[in-house]
């Protein structure tokens, strides 16, 4: 079965509002990573690194699950 999702780390460039952030991905592509509004809100800077769940379909936005 084809994965509807796949896990990576990004690495945050900084913040955009509190539930998002600007990233990049490991291959260098800017992405925007978030936190959906139901979930805690996560504290990072600029070079900290998150896990990451990206759709197979769309590798602009970065759920953070970690």
């Amino acid at each position: 079965m084809i994965p509807v999702t796949v896990i990576t780390e990004v690495t945050i460039l900084d913040r955009h509002c509190p539930r998002s952030w600007h990233a990049t991905l490991p291959n260098g592509r800017k992405v925007i990573a978030f936190r959906i509004q139901h979930e805690p809100t996560l504290e990072l800077s600029p070079g900290d690194k998150a896990q990451a769940e990206l759709s197979v379909a769309d590798f602009s936005q970065a759920h953070l699950i970690g």
